[in-house]
């Protein structure tokens, strides 16, 4: 049976959403742990691990046991969140996605924006507040790097599988970069993580990346090679249309239509900062001025393309995904 869709005026859309029924239909659509072409049914399972990864760690263990994943490990740093359930079939590695909700918003925003490219150890180069973020839960004996080595140690055999929205999508990516033995990727409404190169690491595997409508946050950082960044998108597209079809290829064109406006922006702004002195009131006003140019940015690129960011969020990837099913 299909699912109403949430309308944003009278339903939370804004996540964590502790009133969502997980996994909901999975005894009819069980996780498909092996199979590693495009499966609806596993970007179905998947988004719903995203979009419980934002909940807190008690509530997430209790749904996923209820949905027979019964081992359960949690991972936190300062502003970064991933959750792990496993059985004898898979084990699933979730990120969190920037939890808007939080004390710790301010934090993962900074994330998001620390966009300047750093060399990644396994290749390319990578998103440097995302690589930050993923340290924060990487090393030591509690971390998560030691946690899936020993996984993988026990249940040679299982398939793992690593999911996240948003931030929780470019993480996951990172991770999934670092772990060879990993099946396979979905990521939803994530932005693009790292240059070409990066995105060779891993596109020769099971990755798939979804975007939903008019989300923003897939076209960002921006890919423009004119500043450097050489941001790429990665995997193969699932694009969600509003009417909850599937299609592998977005309908339009997107931020590279407004490329001359972005790299503009950047050129005035890098300007001013050149021209800067020690003088804390200036540098106050440099920064105040830069965000009021790439707030008026966004309202003229969400005018001219009608760009949604109520369409970013990851319930919506739950329930039209799970309608998708119902065809």
């Amino acid at each position: 049976m299909k699912k109403p869709i949430p309308e944003a005026k009278s339903y939370d859309i804004v996540p964590p959403d502790m009133n969502y029924v997980y996994f909901e239909g999975s005894d009819q659509y069980p996780f498909q742990a092996a199979n590693t072409e495009f499966s609806e049914v596993n970007a179905w399972w998947l988004s719903e691990c995203a979009l419980l990864a934002y909940c807190h760690p008690g509530f997430a263990r209790m749904a996923f046991k209820l949905a027979g994943f019964e081992q359960f490990s949690f991972f936190q740093g300062t502003g970064t969140e991933c959750m792990a359930a496993g059985n004898q079939e898979a084990l699933i590695i979730a990120f969190r996605g920037t939890e808007l909700k939080s004390l710790s918003a301010l934090y993962e925003l900074k994330t998001d924006l620390d966009s300047m490219p750093v060399a990644f150890a396994e290749g390319g180069k990578v998103h440097q507040g995302f690589a930050k973020a993923l340290d924060e839960v990487w090393s030591g004996e509690q971390g998560l790097q030691q946690f899936i080595e020993q996984q993988i140690e026990d249940f040679p055999d299982r398939p793992i599988w690593l999911t996240g929205h948003s931030l929780g999508g470019a993480l996951a990516t990172l991770c999934f970069a670092k772990v060879p033995q990993a099946t396979g990727l979905y990521v939803y409404g994530a932005p693009r993580v790292g240059n070409q190169q990066f995105v060779e690491l891993v596109n020769s595997r099971p990755v798939w990346r979804a975007e939903h409508a008019k989300d923003p946050i897939p076209m960002l950082p921006p890919n423009l090679p004119t500043i450097s960044f050489g941001f790429a998108d990665l995997g193969e597209l699932v694009y969600i249309h509003n009417d909850q079809t599937i299609d592998y290829q977005r309908p339009e064109k997107s931020t590279e239509e407004y490329k001359e406006l972005i790299v503009s922006t950047f050129k005035a702004q890098e300007q001013r900062r050149k021209s800067l002195s020690v003088d804390l009131t200036e540098i106050n006003q440099h920064l105040l001025e830069s965000f009021k140019e790439w707030r008026d940015n966004l309202k003229q690129w969400q005018a001219d393309t009608k760009i949604s960011f109520t369409d970013h969020m990851p319930i919506y990837y739950c329930v039209k995904l799970w309608n998708n099913l119902q065809e």
